[in-house]
């Protein structure tokens, strides 16, 4: 009965597996390829790039997916030490696993499966808290950024009456004062979420929040402000290598504006994320006199080489994970064995 049980928990796991593997190829089929005239143009546009001595550029862009993720590792590293202490490779593993399975699943909620899968602590639920506490810090810095840029898209082209100005400049401060707020104080929060039932049962998940020094906030926030920085560089420079002429200040903003847009706005898919962060840098750079199709052909790629890539290379390590709490609970059994025996 047990080898049946095993057996059917042996296929149950190969299953899942197939099922992110058909699913991660299928989605990045339809985001790159499908039936759109986009994947053709994108490619075109990217051949007439490196024609015109534009190589550099891409392959900047290309190599700093290893710093930007190598980032995102570093913080998890930070983070999952209150679970478990994680060598940076395997902090870097557990990000691409993240990644491939948050490409499937709506808001990227896979991320959160992805880095508790790697874990072996008997608390690694506890980490769900850690988790959310990175990806709110990265959110902050996002908000903080993109909130300039949009003011200066507002005033600048909107241009609406003074008063109206200066009420979302206000909101805005209000806002980016609220989220670090919460950031250095996170007990507000958890006392604020005793008082819904829902977030009352996920605090035993989510506690792990207090335990964070404002020390260990600041060197969060610091990792989240230069891997923002790193994603930052590589949009601008796959839109100068694309032929986008602004300067360069205003294709700062018109990227943090983006990349504002595309966060506070939830997604379905990979696929309206994808096209979020499309329409959303369109809207922004048209307003500059740009082409729709030059910063489209910048946008896609940033997405192929950000999510697209190490998606692919997080599904190779997929095949290697193993639900770590049996081989721990095997492991235990055989000590008592061995204990028993002596």
């Amino acid at each position: 009965m047990r080898r049946i049980k095993k057996k059917i928990s042996n296929w149950s796991w190969v299953i899942l597996k197939l099922s992110i593997l058909t699913g991660t190829f299928y989605l990045l089929y339809t985001s790159v390829i499908g039936d759109r005239q986009e994947p053709e143009t994108w490619f075109l546009e990217l051949l007439r790039a490196l024609k015109n001595g534009k190589a550099t550029g891409i392959l900047l862009a290309f190599g700093l997916i290893f710093l930007n993720w190598g980032l995102e590792a570093k913080k998890w590293q930070k983070l999952a030490a209150k679970v478990e202490k994680l060598s940076f490779w395997r902090a870097y593993r557990a990000v691409l696993v993240g990644i491939c399975l948050g490409f499937i699943t709506p808001n990227r909620l896979g991320d959160y499966a992805g880095r508790i899968m790697e874990l072996q602590s008997r608390q690694r639920l506890e980490a769900l808290g850690s988790i959310f506490l990175g990806r709110f810090c990265q959110l902050s810095i996002t908000v903080a950024a993109g909130s300039v840029g949009v003011f200066y898209f507002l005033a600048n082209f909107l241009k609406p009456d003074l008063s109206i100005l200066v009420g979302i400049a206000t909101t805005l401060l209000l806002v980016k004062g609220s989220i670090f707020l919460l950031l250095f104080r996170p007990g507000i929060l958890l006392n604020a979420a005793t008082a819904i039932p829902f977030l009352n049962r996920m605090l035993p998940y989510v506690n792990i929040i207090s335990t964070y020094s404002v020390a260990e906030m600041r060197s969060l926030l610091w990792l989240s402000l230069w891997r923002y920085g790193v994603f930052l560089g590589q949009f601008m420079l796959l839109l100068v290598a694309f032929g986008v002429q602004v300067p360069w200040y205003e294709m700062a903003l018109g990227v943090s504006s983006t990349f504002l847009l595309k966060s506070v706005v939830p997604s379905v898919s990979a696929l309206a994320d994808l096209g979020m962060r499309e329409l959303s840098a369109i809207y922004f750079f048209s307003l500059l006199g740009q082409s729709s199709l030059l910063v489209m052909s910048a946008s896609l790629s940033l997405w192929f080489i950000n999510i697209g890539i190490p998606s692919l290379i997080g599904l190779c390590f997929i095949w290697r994970l193993q639900w770590k709490v049996k081989s721990k609970r095997k492991r235990k059994k055989e000590n008592q064995k061995f204990e028993l025996e002596i």
